[in-house]
């Protein structure tokens, strides 16, 4: 990669997605937080699946910033996770469905290949 393309800004397709993942992750990991302090071993599995995912995407958000290769295939898995665990709750689904289509799209357009290193 030479210099001019590395200096070269993130395109939208990229820059959204990592900007959703970075919301998506910072409050998941906060909310695993407060319910472990609030709750604490009660709810185990919710703290450890919002902990969990949360920290998945915010290194799917540094790793599409940083043209990390694997972190466009982390963001297509993330966007299927959260779109299947909305399925639990139509109110949350009217809201993650739509983001995770958005994401997936956003990432599979050649802008975003390009970005990645995606061939």
């Amino acid at each position: 990669m030479n210099e001019s393309e590395h200096r070269r800004p993130m395109p939208n397709s990229v820059l959204i997605p990592v900007g959703l993942y970075w919301i998506i992750g910072v409050t998941m990991v906060v909310s695993a937080v407060l319910n472990a302090t609030n709750d604490g071993v009660g709810r185990l599995g919710a703290v450890v699946f919002l902990g969990t995912v949360g920290a998945a995407c915010l290194v799917a958000a540094v790793g599409l910033q940083r043209r990390w290769g694997p972190a466009t295939f982390m963001g297509y898995l993330l966007a299927i996770l959260l779109a299947l665990v909305s399925l639990s709750n139509p109110g949350v689904a009217l809201l993650l469905v739509p983001l995770a289509v958005g994401i997936a799209v956003a990432l599979s357009r050649p802008s975003a290949k390009q970005w990645t290193g995606e061939k």
